[in-house]
């Protein structure tokens, strides 16, 4: 079930209706969203549905078994944290550490086809946190209802964003007035069904080919402005469901964390990682980073804290040697920018713009290993958008064009914020209603091929 689909669309306003009638009764309420939300887990498999159920329950049993054990608890939370880690590296990573073994000793091992669980990443990152929280005495262990609601609430569950275990608990178990998120909630639900459905999808439909044919008849800008292209697609389909995560759950009275912040204004790395996909790179600062040291032990070491967070970090988006080399790619951007003292974001325009452009491209060309099918075919397309020896490696194809004018939804998306900061209080209401109603038209009207997020896969 695609967030984008007129079904679930029907299905979700039904449930606000539902939502509604039952906030007298939040705990009936809050198992009624429980329920959708595990018929939307089912939506893509049984099987999605029962792993999810199973490493639920005995993260559950974990959890209360740890504090009623105390010399023992550390113990319970570290075998809790190494089966969800277990599970995930052989539903996501066993084929991949299966292939790559095999060429390490020159045998032909190969690891059983499973496919990827619905959302096993994300919620493997929520389990993660639940216990190291749990651990460092920030939370006690949920009852049940707090704890399914927690880890299976359907705008969050399959991609993010990833929701701390103080974040949303909190909000359970009593009436919550919609109110003023009414008009936020559906602002968000429609923008990001627009980036999604309008811009990432047409996207995907016009530079996919360029992915999964021979390239060789491109010339360098042709390949920058491809890549450039798959950076408005990723940031406006996973921007897009993130902003629609945040619009729902608004609507059923209860608020998510922000998830992108306008990467593409990103002056520094640094700075590009507190705008973009903010809750995981948090997540990663905090029980990674943090957890090897930081900072705390010296220049060298924070060096290679932060290559070993951004490797670890490319890795779990997706099991492949392209994937660790984008993580690879981020880390140096990060470690060169701290050796140089660039992470700290420079004064003045003029001092500004210089770092601004070079962290996009090398944004921008890092995104081409994210997408790219193979290491090799990343290496290939890399190799020649850095060739520019001849006249003919600055034209760009006519059929181009098109695309980046629907890539100028998701650069005007970036703008937004700055025409809003100029607007007075009292306007911002009807600001937000008269952009609404254009989108909505044009989600309506604007037609989009169906495709499944991009981060669904992860």
């Amino acid at each position: 079930m695609i967030y984008t689909d007129i079904l679930f669309v029907l299905i979700f306003v039904l449930l606000c209706l539902l939502s509604r009638a039952l906030r007298p009764w939040p705990e009936l309420r809050e198992w009624t969203i429980i329920v959708v939300s595990l018929i939307v887990v089912v939506s893509w498999g049984m099987f999605s549905l029962v792993l999810l159920l199973a490493v639920a329950a005995i993260n559950f049993a974990a959890a209360w078994a740890a504090p009623a054990a105390p010399g023992r608890r550390r113990a319970i939370v570290l075998a809790a944290i190494a089966f969800d880690l277990a599970a995930l590296a052989l539903f996501k990573y066993g084929s991949f550490i299966a292939t790559n073994l095999g060429v390490a000793f020159d045998t032909k091992l190969r690891a059983p086809a499973l496919g990827i669980p619905l959302a096993i990443s994300f919620y493997t990152f929520h389990l993660i946190s639940y216990h190291v929280d749990g651990l460092r005495r920030k939370i006690p262990p949920l009852p049940l209802r707090q704890y399914l609601f927690y880890l299976c609430f359907f705008p969050h569950l399959v991609a993010g964003p990833i929701v701390r275990t103080w974040q949303l608990p909190s909000q359970l178990g009593h009436v919550r007035r919609v109110g003023g998120d009414l008009l936020f909630g559906v602002h968000y639900f429609v923008l990001g069904f627009f980036l999604k459905a309008v811009v990432a999808n047409n996207l995907a439909q016009a530079i996919d080919p360029y992915w999964l044919a021979d390239a060789a008849g491109l010339s360098a800008a042709d390949r920058w402005v491809i890549a450039f292209l798959y950076y408005c697609q990723i940031y406006s389909d996973f921007a897009g469901y993130s902003l629609m995560a945040l619009g729902m759950a608004r609507l059923l009275g209860y608020r998510l964390p922000a998830n992108f912040r306008t990467p593409m204004l990103a002056g520094t790395m640094q700075e590009f990682w507190r705008r973009w996909h903010i809750t995981l790179s948090r997540w990663l600062r905090d029980y990674l980073y943090i957890s090897m040291g930081g900072n705390r032990l010296g220049k060298p070491r924070a060096l290679v804290n932060i290559l070993v967070t951004m490797l670890l970090g490319g890795l779990w988006h997706g099991a492949g040697w392209s994937f660790v080399a984008w993580g690879a790619m981020q880390g140096i951007g990060l470690a060169a920018e701290r050796i140089l003292g660039l992470h700290r974001k420079p004064d003045g325009l003029w001092r500004r713009l210089p770092w601004w452009l070079i962290t996009q491209l090398w944004v921008t060309l890092a995104w081409v290993f994210f997408r790219a099918p193979d290491i090799h075919s990343a290496l290939h397309f890399t190799d020649a958008m850095l060739r520019l020896d001849h006249a003919s490696a600055f034209m760009v194809q006519s059929r181009l064009l098109f695309p980046l004018a629907i890539a100028g939804g998701a650069v005007l998306h970036h703008l937004s914020p700055l025409c809003i900061a100029t607007l007075p209080r009292r306007r911002l209401g009807l600001f937000l209603g008269v952009t609404t109603g254009i989108l909505l038209m044009l989600d309506l009207m604007v037609y989009s091929p169906n495709k499944v997020f991009i981060y669904f896969k992860f």
